[in-house]
């Protein structure tokens, strides 16, 4: 072998065993990151945010009731109170205001029976703070019938008047013969033409609608029955509801007629509406 292939052999010798020596240094480097324990850095703690929802002492507070507006006719207005004309009563508050609705401005004189009035009533005292006066029924509120009954210190009669309850039942006999029984009434000249009347009866639980009269002319309406004898009942007249129903000459809701057929082969009623509620 020449020196030149010596110096070969020896160089290559050395090179395989640094290679194997790299290869152990790195298997050892791995061995020992495999043993050692890897430590993680811990998440920071996440800072309390203030809650979305107020506590209790700092919430919203509720929105104040809306005062309940009721309308009908006055028939007394005195010692704290005011008395409508279906009965009911309310009591008024220490510094209610009475209004005149056609100006606006306070009332000047004390308000008389027959006015109609729109009262303000506080649902949470149950007092009427405010009262609006008027000659004319008002088109807004509730009718003062339909408030509820934990509202007013004296209430009215079931029927749409304390005088309207029901006559006790008469006896009548399936022998009886039929009457034919013919109501007139005349209107006031101010009702309107396109308007119809009906006739409202304690029979029918004071519908305001009941009955439909027939047009005879300009300012007369009428209807046939045939009622068998011994028949009673109460009647009044309205346009198709109680806020059009008929008043007396003041105005005020008049007492029910009273209809008896005693027998005869003919009965004729013949009977005025003085006044309209809802018209002047």
């Amino acid at each position: 072998m020449t020196l030149n292939s010596q110096h070969t052999v020896v160089a290559r010798s050395l090179n395989a065993r640094d290679v194997a020596a790299r290869s152990l240094n790195a298997l050892f480097a791995l061995v020992v990151a495999v043993a050692l324990p890897v430590t993680v850095a811990a998440l920071p703690t996440p800072i309390p945010q203030a809650s979305q929802t107020p506590p209790p002492d700092t919430a919203a507070p509720s929105p104040t009731p809306l005062p309940m507006i009721v309308s009908g006719q006055l028939i007394d207005f005195e010692r704290g109170f005011i008395v409508f004309s279906s009965g009911d009563t309310l009591r008024l508050a220490s510094n209610v205001s009475l209004i005149d609705a056609s100006t606006g401005a306070p009332l000047a004189a004390a308000p008389s029976p027959g006015a109609f009035a729109l009262a303000s009533v506080d649902p949470t005292s149950g007092l009427v703070t405010t009262v609006h006066f008027s000659p004319k029924p008002f088109p807004q509120g509730t009718p003062i019938a339909q408030l509820p009954r934990q509202y007013v210190v004296q209430a009215s009669s079931p029927q749409p008047n304390p005088e309207l309850e029901a006559p006790r039942s008469t006896f009548t006999s399936k022998l009886s013969s039929a009457t034919l029984v013919r109501v007139t009434v005349q209107v006031p000249p101010n009702t309107p033409f396109t308007d119809e009347v009906f006739m409202t009866t304690d029979t029918s639980g004071w519908n305001p609608r009941a009955v439909k009269m027939l047009r005879q002319d300009t300012l007369h309406f009428f209807i046939e029955m045939n009622l068998r004898t011994g028949t009673e009942f109460h009647f009044l007249f309205t346009r198709g509801s109680w806020q059009s129903g008929e008043r007396d000459r003041n105005g005020l809701e008049r007492t029910p007629r009273d209809l008896y057929v005693g027998g005869s082969d003919v009965l004729r009623i013949e009977t005025n509406i003085y006044r309209w509620a809802d018209l002047p």
